[in-house]
């Protein structure tokens, strides 16, 4: 009896054995059936440039046996098809009419029979209104770019790099009334026009990509050309000041004495209290479109951050600080630069015979001092062009 089970256990074992194996060639015959699978050659890469509502795709193929290629996008909702013709090389696919966004590519490439190959895919971007609206265009220091009308020239202090940036394009009316276009480049400095009349533009220019195959361009920024000229210190006077030092000799005279290496310092023995300031008289009542002034010369590192000016057509007191004639022409920042005037101008001009250099306080010293102050009236019709 024992026996019987034994064999009725192994038997059992031997039918499951022979059917399972029946099972798993149902599995693999239906393939072995279809016979051997022939894919056609892939490409071997892919380059994506980016554009204004296009893409570029750089198709490298390498192998002789592509016919045609198809690229999908838009999760295969949309596609093209680009007869290679058993070629070799690059092959420049541009896919127009791509709203701004990322997009995911899939390339399949068919041989002279029909094969498919297995897909490649390459990732891209195109930009359009969303990235255009971003952009900004470079920025110039206001207080440092200044008309020469003596010289009809002036000089352009460009704020700090824009990312992305390649270049700018500026244009402007010379004195022959001819509009003049030039290349700027993107890191530059400082430039300078000649024979300048007015009607300064510049845009930047961007590429949203490094190898991108469209460029942006910003929107246009004008710069304004004050035509204005120096008004003659011959006749100005100190008649008020807050301090002076008196060892070193630096007094308020310094600040209109003409020669910016000559500063004019608070007392600093002992420490003098803000506000510190001075007051001129020009002797006459005069317009005034802006201020320029020098730092003190051996001050770089920039040891007073602002400034504040204020003027006035009469005071009942002129050396007053205090007197309720003056008027506030506004606070300026005072750069580090010590070797170029920084200018600063109010809205409009104003008339005035006195004018107050004031510093109400100093978050990085306990004085003030600049190495020259001027002044200048518009010269002619038209202080813009």
């Amino acid at each position: 009896m024992k026996f019987n089970k034994i064999y009725f256990v192994l038997l059992m074992l031997l039918v499951v054995a022979s059917q399972s194996c029946s099972d798993m060639n149902e599995l693999t015959d239906k393939y072995l059936d279809e016979g051997e699978i022939t894919y056609a050659a892939k490409v071997d890469s892919v380059g994506v440039r980016a554009g204004e509502n296009r893409i570029q795709l750089d198709v490298y193929v390498k192998a002789q046996r592509v016919e045609n290629l198809r690229v999908y996008w838009n999760n295969y909702e949309d596609s093209v098809d680009v007869e290679i013709g058993g070629k070799t090389g690059v092959f420049p696919i541009m896919l127009d009419g791509m709203p701004e966004s990322g997009y995911l590519f899939q390339l399949v490439s068919f041989d002279k029979f029909g094969n498919r190959s297995l897909e490649f895919e390459a990732t891209g971007s195109s930009y359009g209104e969303s990235y255009k609206n971003s952009l900004s265009n470079r920025t110039y220091t206001t207080e440092f770019t200044h008309y020469d009308v003596e010289g009809d020239s002036m000089v352009i202090y460009w704020g700090g790099t824009v990312r992305g940036a390649v270049g700018m394009e500026l244009q402007y009316t010379d004195t022959s009334d001819k509009t003049v276009r030039m290349e700027v480049p993107a890191d530059a400095t400082t430039t300078t026009l000649y024979n300048l009349k007015g009607n300064i533009s510049y845009n930047s220019r961007f590429l949203p990509e490094e190898n991108a195959i469209d460029t942006f361009i910003s929107t246009s920024k004008s710069i304004p050309v004050y035509y204005e000229r120096p008004i003659d210190k011959s006749n100005w006077k100190i008649v008020g000041f807050s301090s002076a030092s008196a060892s070193p000799e630096w007094p308020a005279t310094n600040a209109i004495d003409g020669d910016i290496n000559t500063p004019w310092h608070t007392e600093h023995n002992p420490t003098a209290p803000f506000p510190h300031y001075f007051i001129v008289d020009m002797g006459e009542v005069v317009d005034i479109s802006s201020f320029e002034v020098y730092r003190r010369m051996d001050d770089s590192g920039g040891a007073q951050p602002t400034h504040q000016i204020f003027y006035a057509e009469s005071l009942a007191d002129p050396t007053d600080a205090d007197d309720a004639g003056w008027m506030n022409y506004g606070i300026y920042n005072l750069d580090n630069v010590v070797d170029i005037p920084q200018f600063s101008r109010a809205t409009n001009v104003v008339k005035a015979r006195y004018f107050m250099y004031y510093v109400a306080s100093n978050s990085r010293s306990s004085y003030a001092y600049i190495g020259e102050i001027g002044a200048y009236s518009p010269a002619g019709d038209g202080l813009i062009h």
